[in-house]
C-alpha cells in the first residue's frame, strides 16, 4: 500500500476507534491520566493548568514550582520532604511576606491522611511526585486557625514551598 493509502486507512481506523466516547470520557481500564512530565498519576489528582496552578479545595491552591519524576503520594504513605514557611503578603513579591521557618538539612517525615500535620497538606500533598516541588497557598482555617503559632497569627494564610524527597509505602 502506498504512503497516502496507508495514512488514510490510520485515520479510518482511530476514528472508528473513537466513535461512541465522548470527550470527556475516559477509559476504566486506565483510570490514570498522565501529567506534564510524561508521569502517570491517579486519576482523582486534581490537573495543573498551563501555568502550574492547581485549585485543589477552598482555601488551597498550589503552584507546581518543578515536575516530579516518580509515582504520586497517596494517603497512608510516609512523605520525606524540604519545607520553607512564609506568611502570605499580597503585597510582597511572589505574595512571599515574613519567612517563618525552613526545614533546613533535616528531612521532615510525615504520614499523609493521618493527621500529624496541618489539614492544607494532608490536602495538598496527595497527588505530588517523588522530586517535585509544590508552592501551597493555605488559607488560615486550613493551618493554624484562630489561635495561630508561635510566630504564626491567628487566621493567617499561609505559603509553604514543599520539595517531595522521598515516598515510602507503610509496611
Amino acid at each position: 500500500m502506498n504512503k497516502p493509502g496507508s495514512c488514510i486507512v490510520l485515520a479510518l481506523a482511530l476514528a472508528l476507534t473513537a466513535c461512541g466516547q465522548k470527550a470527556d470520557e475516559s477509559s476504566d481500564a486506565t483510570n490514570v491520566a498522565k501529567n506534564e512530565s510524561s508521569t502517570m498519576v491517579a486519576a482523582d489528582c486534581p490537573v495543573a493548568d498551563a501555568s502550574g496552578s492547581i485549585a485543589i479545595a477552598p482555601g488551597l491552591d498550589a503552584r507546581i514550582l518543578s515536575n516530579g519524576y516518580g509515582r504520586a503520594a497517596v494517603n497512608g504513605d510516609f512523605a520525606d520532604t524540604n519545607v520553607w514557611l512564609w506568611l502570605y503578603d499580597e503585597s510582597a513579591d511572589d505574595n512571599r511576606g515574613e519567612f517563618i521557618w525552613e526545614s533546613g538539612s533535616n528531612v521532615f517525615q510525615f504520614q499523609l491522611g493521618a493527621g500529624q500535620v496541618i489539614k492544607g497538606w494532608d490536602l495538598g500533598v496527595p497527588c505530588m511526585l517523588e522530586g517535585e516541588t509544590r508552592e501551597l497557598v493555605v488559607a488560615g482555617d486550613l493551618a493554624y486557625g484562630p489561635t495561630g503559632r508561635g510566630n504564626i497569627p491567628p487566621n493567617a494564610t499561609l505559603i509553604f514551598k514543599i520539595e517531595l524527597l522521598k515516598l515510602t509505602t507503610p509496611e
